[in-house]
């Protein structure tokens, strides 16, 4: 009796098993992708809701809160940085601490989910359908007082705080940093031979052999799809790990673009979720909502019937307002709480009501990592450079 005693008491107090760790991270964004426009792209893409990958097979979910330091409604700087950083700042800030004035005043440089894989030597990557410069992409790896400094985002991914930067960039926007270069008395090719990395124009261009590429593209409707796996290839050779963010627009101001997106969104996810083992954890959020509201219709009618008459009809007058029988469109940021939905180690740390920055330590504590004391960037002895490791 005395044996059993003991054995019950050491079991009530035995400490449970450690969780395991992820080896991998990826946070998917869908940009202004709140749960109507998630409601809908089920209902455009299935007829029926609740059919979409994310829904069926992401089990862990709550709602999270999209507010900056000092507003209700968020743009996709303020929404990003909280993100990635863990802290709040402020509508039109990149990465930066809530004492920034934008455009005027910089605040503490925040030190980034990106940059904590860096100084741990695991590779990291960046895909984005909208400009790599733009608020999302940015605020992974740049830390600047006012969003629309394109020249200087693009730079600072080339002169990392920690490690030795993002090891596989692909996105849009490469008419957009140009002409930005160029207003700085800088070019593409300069930054690219002084850095040592081919600033690549197509997918197919990606060596089969690379450890690092960028591949800016100048036509935002690229194959996604192919852009993660390309960065799969490549960051999953590291041993160490990987953190990789794939942010998809899902903004619905062009409403069938917008749903359509998140049904990419949607593709994107399953084709990581074949590509990734147990130790990766996936999570999907959004920065902010938007005024796209589902508001009658049928189940067996097409979603979209009437709104592309809609939307040209109110671009004639100038209206911001695309009404239907099933959908009306605002067209502006809104301020609701947005989807987290996620898979894999620490993904049953998200449940319930939570804020945009819990996201970042969900991925920390994903990790096993904790936040450090801010300081000086931790130097690196660069990486050697081949023609294809760039």
């Amino acid at each position: 009796m005395f044996f059993l005693g003991l054995v019950v008491v050491m079991s009530i107090g035995a400490a449970p098993p450690p969780k395991p760790l992820a080896k991998n991270v990826v946070l998917f964004l869908a940009d202004a992708g709140g749960t109507s426009v998630i409601a809908a792209a089920s209902l455009h893409a299935h007829g029926a809701p609740n059919k979409l990958f994310m829904q069926r097979q992401l089990p862990h979910v709550g709602l999270s809160d999209t507010s900056t330091a000092s507003q209700i409604v968020s743009d996709s700087a303020a929404g990003m940085t909280a993100i990635v950083t863990g802290q709040r700042t402020h509508n039109g800030v990149i990465a930066q601490s809530a004492a920034t004035v934008r455009g005027k005043q910089d605040g503490d440089a925040l030190k980034t989910i990106l940059e904590y894989a860096e100084e741990r030597g695991l590779s990291t990557g960046v895909i984005s359908n909208d400009s790599l410069t733009g608020a999302t992409p940015a605020a992974t790896y740049a830390h600047v007082n006012e969003r629309g400094k394109t020249a200087e985002i693009f730079q600072q991914a080339f002169a990392p705080r920690f490690g030795d930067g993002v090891d596989v960039m692909i996105g849009s926007g490469r008419a957009g940093i140009t002409k930005a270069l160029a207003a700085s008395n800088e070019t593409l090719e300069a930054v690219a031979t002084r850095v040592g990395r081919p600033i690549l124009s197509a997918l197919d261009e990606v060596p089969a052999d690379a450890t690092r590429t960028i591949v800016l593209l100048e036509n935002s409707e690229f194959d996604v799809e192919a852009a993660v796996q390309t960065a799969h290839r490549i960051l999953s050779k590291n041993k160490k790990g990987y953190f990789l963010m794939v942010e998809v627009d899902t903004h619905t101001d062009h409403v069938r673009r917008g749903i359509e997106h998140m049904v990419l969104m949607d593709k994107v996810i399953e084709e990581t979720a074949s590509l990734v083992g147990q130790d990766t954890l996936l999570l999907l959020t959004a920065d902010h909502s938007f005024d796209m509201q589902l508001r009658g219709g049928r189940l067996d009618a097409p979603l979209l019937d009437g709104v592309d008459e809609s939307e040209a009809k109110a671009q004639a007058e100038k209206n911001p307002t695309v009404r239907t029988g099933t959908l009306r469109m605002e067209n502006s940021h809104t301020g609701e709480p947005v989807i987290i939905a996620a898979k894999g180690p620490g993904a049953d740390r998200v449940h319930g009501f939570m804020l945009n920055t819990d996201i970042f330590t969900v991925m920390m504590q994903a990790y096993g990592w904790k936040p450090s004391a801010a300081g000086p960037a931790t130097p690196v002895t660069p990486r050697p450079r081949t023609a294809t490791n760039q």
